[in-house]
């Protein structure tokens, strides 16, 4: 169970990242360590998937590190981050909008080619999933996070969906959709440590997988 009454403590991103790494393994079984746990040697094949895309698609991937580790442990879900799909035809190629922390660079929202959001030293599998929604209302839904990318909003380090002046992967894209009048949750969250979020909830990407929005979701070879 989590920590619901845990003190709420003003951390360092590092330090923050450290203490919820400590308490989602605290809580699980030890036999679960072993997920997405290896660098992988080959590059996922989404060569033949980039036909069937579309703009406003989410992706998933799952990382390496303790915070990847930390989200697929404590929702006991396959990714552990998430962007949402759109087709660049400047460069005419597929980036992926997303948030992030910590890639050696600053915080901010980005736009990036799904080939460096695939890259085999961030992406151990992955997959893309398709909401249950016209092809103009996923656009819509990219629009809105390319244009958040744009404005330079940072990630969020504080984990908190009422305020909408700084974005965390899943919260960009439920905002997304959800200014185009779609829940891509379901109305789902995970309870969490308030050393996490002072909420005491967040979204988790499996809460978007497993959402009644989803129409299909397939994995990346």
């Amino acid at each position: 169970m989590p920590l619901r009454n845990a003190q709420v403590i003003n951390l360092d991103k590092k330090d923050r990242f450290t203490a919820v790494f400590f308490v989602s393994v605290s809580l699980l079984l030890i036999g679960a360590i072993t997920a997405c746990n290896h660098r992988s040697t080959t590059r996922l094949d989404y060569s033949s998937a980039q036909t069937e895309w579309r703009e406003g698609d989410i992706i998933f991937r799952c990382g390496y590190g303790a915070e990847s580790k930390a989200v697929t442990w404590r929702s006991a879900a396959h990714y552990s981050h998430v962007g949402l799909l759109h087709y660049d035809s400047l460069d005419n190629e597929w980036q992926v909008i997303h948030a992030v922390p910590a890639e050696d660079e600053p915080e901010y929202l980005k736009s990036e080619p799904v080939s460096v959001f695939l890259s085999p030293n961030r992406a151990s599998s992955g997959a893309w999933l398709r909401v249950n929604c016209n092809d103009t209302i996923a656009q819509r839904a990219a629009q809105y996070a390319l244009s958040k990318a744009e404005q330079q909003l940072l990630f969020d380090n504080e984990y908190l969906l009422e305020d909408s002046t700084q974005l965390y992967c899943t919260e960009l894209v439920w905002r997304a959709y959800i200014s185009q009048g779609i829940d891509v949750t379901s109305g789902h969250t995970q309870p969490v440590p308030t050393i996490f979020s002072r909420e005491g909830k967040a979204i988790f990407p499996s809460d978007i997988e497993q959402s009644e929005t989803t129409l299909f979701i397939k994995s990346l070879k």
